[in-house]
């Protein structure tokens, strides 16, 4: 694989963890300024279960040097989407079990705000990305 074939590879992951942590430090401030520091922080832990999740995803399936040939790729996407929720899983464990203050309406509704903001802002960069490098692709092609 050139170089130029693993761009849009490169592309999709940190336009994936560029999206995702500007959106988590943005929600993170909002939420600090309107309810206080706590909220803030927790807002922050949200999001970042979700970048630290999608990281890992991203990685398996985008820039593993291993996981880009042809007949790796199904067992890579299926290893990232379970490395995935395994990751989302045991970070919220962790923090419900060992964070008293978590288990606070409050405080575990910004949190799974957080985290929920943070990945649809993913999910709609990546749509997006994916739109853009495939017409790149297909207009090298010509």
């Amino acid at each position: 694989m050139t170089s130029n074939e693993f761009q849009p590879s490169r592309t999709l992951f940190w336009g994936l963890m560029r999206a995702q942590l500007v959106t988590l430090v943005l929600f993170a401030l909002l939420v600090t300024t309107l309810a206080g520091t706590l909220a803030g922080l927790v807002a922050a832990w949200g999001g970042t279960i979700s970048l630290i999740a999608y990281a890992w995803g991203g990685f398996q399936l985008w820039m593993h040097p291993g996981n880009r040939a042809p007949k790796r790729m199904a067992t890579a996407a299926i290893r990232a989407e379970m490395g995935k929720i395994a990751i989302m899983l045991l970070l919220f464990w962790l923090t419900f079990s060992k964070v008293p203050e978590a288990r606070e309406m409050k405080i575990a509704m910004v949190l799974l705000l957080g985290f929920m903001l943070t990945q649809i802002v993913g999910w709609v960069q990546v749509a997006r990305l994916d739109g853009q490098t495939a017409a790149e692709q297909d207009s090298q092609d010509d």
